[in-house]
């Protein structure tokens, strides 16, 4: 059914694409962007053909599910354009299976994600859309934006697509959708994979009412080879990597996420007008606001044969198997929101409500044939509320929030968590930010039970209790960013080395520091970033010491400007470590103290060029493999891709 609903909707696209109507510059809703002066929109009472209309867009995200909007500028710069790979863009240094994509994890702790409902996916969140990843536009013009690379030779491709469009249906309505496809061969054998997702989404904001929708789909296809059969066909031999020996063959892993979002916005009371900057701003005393989040998760892990040599047990079926696992979430909030004064602005806004959540989780209950699959079912009610001061005007800034469930299988359950934000000037090109949680969560339901054809386990885990504090100062003039993070985590949770879940009693402290400086010397540029991190049980949690990254390059114009370039190198490290090893039938990383890696660099050199609206890379990524001794191993077993050429194209259209 989900699959007729999107071809449908694809199909009607184009005749969407036909019902622009020229977005107004209305009070409440600036279209801003790119440095667009707000006051060359046109007025509702002219009509104007798309061609005469020059191209401003306002791009931003609902905060706190609905409470507040916060501008989040599309990033129009081209530097960087060659790094695509979505899991170094979030994090300088990680744990993975040398494909693209493929499952992984940020040796950066700070830098994991949130915990998702299904556990399945945290390794491989990058790869995901979902509807906190989404963004709203208002447009004045038809917007698309083309990204495709590509790298490797036939039988080893690397492919990458992803095509957005969007555009105001009328002056208050705007509509899109997002194709994303990452696809790869695998230099080495048995590697192939695959992920995509499709998107919808759209927004509805005119006086009083808001109403914003998102429908989505991502899907994985991950084939598993074990790893290398033995490291000295990387190290000792100088033989091809598709021809070096692997554990398994014919197993898969595959996931399915859909997604269904909706925010409703009612607001309350006499509208307002203020001026904020060049924009005139439209704000209601207060406001409704209900949200329901749908989801629906499917992993299946797939033998066509058993390779009793790689898996030390089989319980269900020494043939062929599939385990099964999947999940259903239903999260409802409401809430009460009194807004920001416009007048006064260190006047916070506030708001209460309640968010219930239902989570249905399937799984195998036993292991004969009577126990198939059955569902486990959590639901909890939560008290919500917060206090903010975002104020674009103000010099001082802060969000606070509390939840705690009341009622239900996760009663006790609580989080509180904010920031404050002190600029030091007017301009606002400096300030220090302070972050600090508060939590107790209840572990997930893939750790209390899971039946599989290699892996069981049943446990009564504890909740989990996290103290994190972060502070960070931020100077743009001179392009620095420092900062320092602390976690204090009790019942932490991971895998042992014999790949089960374990909770520790003990108080596991994570220490982070980092630290980002840019310089420049005429149309050279140095962008350098490093992260410092210690942590106590380190047979717990294995982490590099020092991770950095280093970005050089020398920037020009040609022919008046129009074609400009940047020619440079990066370079990854880490300090060795003992990185975890890889699980194929549960997709987790788990620890390991057979032997260390890291301590080798990652070379890469690029051209980037841009022409107009259109921007070109090739890269040469790896270029050190040709002179390393075979050290170059991420997870255990899994070595990066040796040297590849890749190049790529981005391309944005406004008409």
């Amino acid at each position: 059914m989900k699959k007729l609903l999107y071809i449908f909707i694809f199909c009607c696209l184009p005749f969407i694409a036909f019902t622009q109507s020229s977005p107004i510059h209305r009070k409440g809703n600036p279209i801003r962007g790119n440095g667009a002066n707000p006051q060359s929109a046109t007025d509702s009472s002219r009509q104007q053909s798309t061609s005469d209309i020059p191209h401003q867009h306002r791009t931003w995200k609902w905060m706190n599910d609905g409470v507040y909007k916060m501008d989040i500028p599309l990033d129009t710069t081209f530097d960087k354009i060659h790094n695509y790979n979505y899991i170094f863009q979030q994090s300088i240094a990680n744990t993975y299976l040398a494909n693209f994509p493929a499952p992984y994890e940020s040796d950066i702790f700070i830098k994991r994600p949130p915990q998702e409902d299904f556990h399945i996916l945290n390794n491989v969140r990058a790869y995901l859309f979902k509807p906190v990843d989404a963004v709203n536009f208002n447009t004045t013009t038809p917007f698309t934006q083309l990204n495709y690379y590509s790298g490797g030779g036939k039988g080893k491709n690397e492919s990458f697509l992803d095509v957005w469009h969007t555009q105001n249906i009328t002056p208050f309505w705007n509509a899109g959708f997002r194709y994303n496809l990452i696809s790869g061969d695998g230099r080495y054998m048995n590697q192939k994979s695959k992920a995509y997702n499709f998107s919808i989404f759209s927004s509805y904001e005119k006086e009083r009412w808001l109403i914003n929708l998102f429908l989505n789909q991502n899907n994985g296809n991950f084939d598993e080879n074990g790893g290398v059969l033995d490291k000295k066909f990387i190290r000792d031999t100088t033989i091809n990597a598709e021809n070096v020996p692997v554990n398994l063959s014919n197993v898969r892993n595959i996931y399915r996420n859909f997604n269904f979002y909706t925010l409703l916005q009612y607001n309350i009371g006499n509208k307002k007008e203020t001026v904020q900057g060049n924009d005139t701003i439209q704000s209601y005393p207060a406001k409704a606001l209900f949200s329901a989040t749908i989801e629906d998760n499917i992993h299946r892990f797939k033998e066509a044969s058993i390779n009793f040599d790689f898996f030390h047990n089989t319980f269900l079926d020494s043939v062929s198997h599939t385990d099964l696992q999947g999940n259903h979430v239903y999260n409802f909030n409401a809430r009460l929101v009194v807004n920001e004064h416009p007048k006064y602005k260190y006047l916070p806004g506030i708001y209460a409500g309640l968010s219930f959540k239902h989570l249905d989780y399937t799984g195998r209950t036993g292991l004969d044939s009577t126990h198939a699959q059955g569902k486990d079912k959590h639901s909890g009610t939560w008290l919500t509320g917060g206090i903010f001061n975002v104020n674009d005007s103000a010099l001082f800034n802060f969000d606070a929030n509390v939840k705690l469930c009341l009622i239900g299988h996760y009663i006790g359950d609580f989080e509180i968590q904010g920031f404050i934000k002190q600029y030091f000037n007017k301009a606002k090109t400096s300030y220090i930010r302070a972050d600090a949680l508060i939590e107790s969560q209840t572990v997930n339901p893939f750790f209390s039970r899971y039946i599989g054809n290699h892996n069981i386990w049943e446990t009564n885990f504890d909740n989990i209790k996290t103290l994190g504090l972060e502070g960070r100062y931020v100077n743009e003039k001179f392009q620095t960013e420092v900062g320092l993070n602390w976690n204090n985590i009790i019942n932490y949770v991971y895998f042992d080395t014999a790949a089960m879940p374990q909770q520790t009693s003990k108080a596991l402290i994570i220490l982070t520091a980092w630290a980002n400086q840019k310089f420049k010397a005429g149309h050279f540029h140095f962008d350098q970033t490093v992260y410092f991190q210690q942590n106590t049980h380190k047979d717990i949690l294995s982490l590099p010491t020092i991770s950095l990254y280093s970005h050089n390059y020398y920037e020009n114009a040609f022919f008046k400007k129009v074609l400009k370039f940047i020619i440079g190198f990066d370079l990854f490290y880490n300090t060795k470590f003992y990185a975890d090893n890889y699980a194929p039938s549960t997709m987790q990383f788990y620890s390991q103290r057979t032997e260390k890696t890291g301590g080798y660099p990652k070379f890469d050199i690029f051209l980037d060029f841009r022409i107009k609206r259109a921007t070109l890379f090739l890269k040469y990524e790896h270029l050190n493999y040709y002179v390393t001794n075979g050290n170059y191993f991420s997870a255990l077993d899994y070595p990066i891709n040796p040297a590849m050429f890749k190049f790529g194209l981005k391309w944005n259209f406004f008409d």
